[in-house]
């Protein structure tokens, strides 16, 4: 799955294997074996990849279902509301993307404070 999440990234960002492969330095061969599935990138590179296509890790490892598994979850519980707008209520299938969204974004900021605080203690270096 990761592969695959990969592949799909690159395409959509309109980019050969050697090209990808150039922008993260690394071999087309061992680009193209991630992209297969036979061979896994290190921790390193999974991030330099996550923060390449600007998505988290747990997208490249987990996929966009892993998200909407949380929301179906969450919607569960009763304590979760949904406020209506301009007098419409939410179907279940929006207010399951408004909490993958959500979760994306929770995500999105954990990872924002990661690189801060990883310029901050460059910076105290």
């Amino acid at each position: 799955m990761l592969g695959k999440r990969i592949t799909s990234l690159r395409k959509k960002a309109n980019l050969t294997q050697e090209q990808m492969a150039t922008k993260l330095n690394i071999t087309r061969s061992a680009l193209s074996q991630y992209e297969l599935g036979t061979r896994n990138p290190d921790y390193d590179l999974l991030i330099k990849i996550a923060d390449f296509f600007d998505v988290s890790i747990d997208y490249l490892l987990r996929g966009e279902d892993h998200y909407k598994d949380k929301a179906r979850e969450l919607r569960k519980h009763t304590d979760v509301r949904f406020a209506a707008v301009d007098g419409r209520e939410f179907t279940d299938s929006e207010k399951e993307e408004i909490l993958a969204d959500a979760l994306r974004r929770i995500d999105g900021i954990e990872k924002l404070i990661e690189e801060n605080f990883k310029k901050k203690n460059e910076d105290k270096n």
